[in-house]
C-alpha cells in the first residue's frame, strides 16, 4: 500500500493513471449512454470532464486570439447532425456522437481560456482519429462488402469464446458470422455487433491515447506504442470474458438475466483488468528512486 501511495505522489504517475482512469471512464460512458443505464453515463461523462479538467494545465493552449471559421463549422457540425436525426427519425448513433463532441469540441478550442482551449483541443484530436478509424474500418470497406469488424468479431471473438466453453461442455454453435447459437435452458440466437467485439472501445482506447499526445502531454513514439499495445490487449481480454460469461448465463440462466449483466460487466471487467496491469507497467516505466 505505501509502493502504491508513493507512486501516485509522483506527478509523472499521478497524471498517467488519471488518464487511465479517463479512458475507463469514457468506456463506461460509451457503453451505459448506448446500452444501459443514461443516468450512470451521465455520471461517467460528468466524471470525464472533471479528470480531464484535472489532467489538463493550459500550458499548450493558444496565447491569443480565436478562429471564427472553427467556430463556426463546429456551430453547423452538431445543428446538421442533429436536424438530420430529426428529420429523418433517427436515434443518436456511435457516428452522431463523435460528429456532435467534434462540433463542440471546435468551438471550446477556440475559447480565450487557456486550459478550455487544451480541453478542445484533445476533443478535437479524440473525435476526429475515433472518425478517421471508423471511416477507414467500418465506412468504407462496408461500401465494398468487406465487414472487417465482424470478421475480427467472429475468428478473434466468437469462435474462441464458444471453442472455450465447449472445453467445459456446453452447447454452443456459430453457424454465421455475428451469431452464436446457444442450447442451454433455452434455445437462443445472440447477435452480436460492433459493440460485443469490442470494437469501439478499442478505436475509443487509441483515439484518447493519441489525441492526450498530441493535446495535452506528448509521449515519445514508443512509449506511446507500448500504453497503446497494453490497453488495447487488456480491452481485447476483458471483452473475451465479458462475451464468455453472457454465453454461460444465457446457457444456464436464460436471456433475461444475461442482460441484467450485459449493459455493465464489459467496463467492469476492464477496470479490474487495466488498474493493475497499467500499475505494473507504470512501475516499470518509472521506477521509484529509493529503494
Amino acid at each position: 500500500m505505501e509502493g502504491i501511495i508513493k507512486g501516485i505522489k509522483e506527478p509523472k504517475k499521478k497524471s498517467e493513471l488519471i488518464l487511465l482512469l479517463l479512458i475507463i471512464s469514457l468506456i463506461g460512458a460509451f457503453i451505459e449512454l448506448s446500452y444501459g443505464s443514461v443516468y450512470a453515463g451521465v455520471v461517467f461523462s460528468g466524471i470525464c470532464l472533471v479528470l480531464l479538467y484535472i489532467i489538463s494545465s493550459g500550458r499548450r493552449g493558444r496565447e491569443t486570439g480565436k478562429s471564427l471559421i472553427l467556430m463556426f463549422t463546429g456551430a453547423v457540425l452538431i445543428v446538421a447532425d442533429l436536424t438530420y436525426n430529426y428529420l429523418s427519425g433517427s436515434a443518436i448513433q456511435t457516428l452522431d456522437s463523435m460528429i456532435l463532441l467534434l462540433g463542440a469540441s471546435l468551438i471550446v478550442a477556440n475559447a480565450n481560456n487557456r486550459r478550455l482551449s487544451e480541453l478542445g483541443a484533445f476533443g478535437t484530436y479524440m473525435s476526429l482519429f475515433f472518425l478517421i478509424g471508423f471511416a477507414s474500418l467500418y465506412i468504407i470497406p462496408s461500401r465494398l462488402n468487406i465487414e472487417i469488424p465482424y470478421y475480427y468479431g467472429h475468428y478473434l471473438v466468437a469462435l474462441p469464446v464458444c471453442a472455450l466453453l465447449k472445453l467445459f461442455g456446453l452447447d454452443l454453435a456459430v453457424p454465421e458470422v455475428s451469431i452464436i447459437v446457444v442450447k442451454g435452458v433455452e434455445l437462443t440466437r445472440l447477435k452480436m455487433d460492433l459493440a460485443c467485439f469490442g470494437w469501439y472501445s478499442m478505436l475509443l482506447i487509441v483515439s484518447t491515447l493519441l489525441a492526450y499526445s498530441i493535446a495535452i502531454e506528448p509521449y515519445r513514439r514508443d512509449k506511446l506504442f507500448k500504453i497503446i499495445l497494453v490497453l488495447v490487449g487488456a480491452s481485447y481480454v476483458a471483452n473475451f470474458l465479458r462475451v464468455s460469461i453472457l454465453v454461460v448465463l444465457a446457457y444456464y440462466y436464460g436471456v433475461e438475466t444475461m442482460m441484467v449483466f450485459h449493459s455493465h460487466l464489459g467496463w467492469v471487467l476492464f477496470a479490474i483488468i487495466l488498474i493493475p496491469l497499467m500499475y505494473v507497467f507504470l512501475e516499470q516505466e518509472h521506477p521509484d528512486k529509493e529503494s
